[in-house]
């Protein structure tokens, strides 16, 4: 059960995310502009920007849905994580469809994200029963978040392949 104390966090996460979306959507729409300008592939500057929102975000879930979950519980930890992910959807959709990434590949990101944000949660709580202390539990759980971050942007040449 979440406590009033809970409620900020989706805020602060949807409110981050927002954040996020804007700072890229205007460095996406400058580019466009720029390669229009040119004569460049504009589509190529869109698929750049999901995979920027794509990196950023998955980076972003270990610190938002892990240590939430180990100070908070899965609940507040799946609500933050959900709050983080969804604010770039319409960006999302207006960068797909102007990129030349298949949707498959989206939708596929998409869902990945929010299987990310429902487990991470699950982790982080199962790491404060483990722990039973909160303190060292919340300490635990950020380093397990940086070290996500890492792995999540060292395999970024991995999965983050350029658009056909």
């Amino acid at each position: 059960m979440t406590s009033p104390r809970d409620a900020h966090l989706p805020r602060g996460a949807a409110l981050s995310g927002l954040a996020l979306t804007a700072a890229i959507a205007v460095w996406w729409l400058g580019s466009t502009r720029l390669a229009l300008g040119t004569g460049a592939d504009a589509s190529r500057a869109a698929a750049d920007a999901l995979q920027a929102l794509w990196l950023v975000r998955a980076m972003g879930l270990g610190l938002v849905g892990l240590r939430t979950g180990s100070l908070h519980g899965w609940g507040p930890g799946a609500a933050a994580a959900a709050a983080w992910v969804a604010p770039a959807w319409p960006l999302v959709l207006l960068a797909g469809s102007a990129s030349s990434l298949p949707w498959a590949r989206l939708a596929l990101a998409e869902g990945l994200l929010l299987a990310a944000g429902a487990a991470l949660p699950l982790v982080g709580q199962g790491l404060r029963r483990t722990v039973r202390r909160a303190g060292l539990a919340e300490s635990v759980a950020t380093l397990t978040s940086v070290a996500l971050l890492a792995a999540v942007w060292l395999a970024r040449g991995w999965w983050a392949a350029p658009p056909p």
